[in-house]
């Protein structure tokens, strides 16, 4: 039972780990990329692109083939 446990809290760390750096990827290319294209863009912050990729991840989820 001890080992169950310790490979559930290791895998959790290894999503947890994997989403902060796609989250904070999609931060940081959001505030280079977007203000050069549009001087007025809001700087996002860690929680809304974690928000941004979620909402695309719903919307794109929507256009995928079912076969």
């Amino acid at each position: 039972m001890k080992y169950s446990l310790i490979s559930c809290l290791l895998i959790l760390a290894v999503i947890a780990g994997i989403d902060l750096l796609i989250f904070w990827g999609v931060q940081e290319l959001w505030n280079w990329i977007v203000p050069l294209f549009w001087k007025t863009a809001p700087i996002l912050t860690y929680w809304q692109a974690a928000g941004l990729v979620i909402l695309l991840e719903i919307i794109g989820s929507f256009f995928k083939s079912s076969k």
